[in-house]
């Protein structure tokens, strides 16, 4: 039986940004988070306890913007990955975080392709 509580949530910038870290994770196609090395051409796959660096929150009076930088899995088909990884993404933070998927944009950003081989 649940309970409904009158009140607000506030969640941090951080915290979104490790809940869609780790729903990026579970998609099919994702190998990990990326960030961008400073001065350089190439990325970093990122470490499971800091996919925080991968991910971009903003917001504004328009709503919430999710970027995330992924490194995928080379053979798959992108745009499938990329609109499993948007909806999982969406799904999982108004879920969790309880944010209005109307006022939430997520912009995916494929940093690298990365061979099983």
């Amino acid at each position: 039986m649940s309970e409904t509580i009158a009140g607000s949530l506030s969640v941090s910038n951080d915290v979104i940004a490790d809940i869609a870290g780790y729903a990026a994770l579970s998609c099919y196609g994702v190998v990990g988070m990326a960030e961008q090395l400073q001065g350089a051409e190439s990325v970093r796959l990122l470490a499971g306890q800091r996919l925080r660096k991968g991910v971009m929150v903003s917001s504004d009076e328009s709503g919430l913007r999710v970027d995330l930088h992924v490194v995928l899995e080379n053979g798959v088909n992108m745009k499938s990955v990329c609109a499993n990884l948007s909806s999982a993404v969406a799904f999982t933070l108004a879920e969790i975080a309880q944010i209005d998927s109307a006022k939430l944009k997520i912009g995916i950003h494929i940093e690298a392709l990365k061979s099983n081989y």
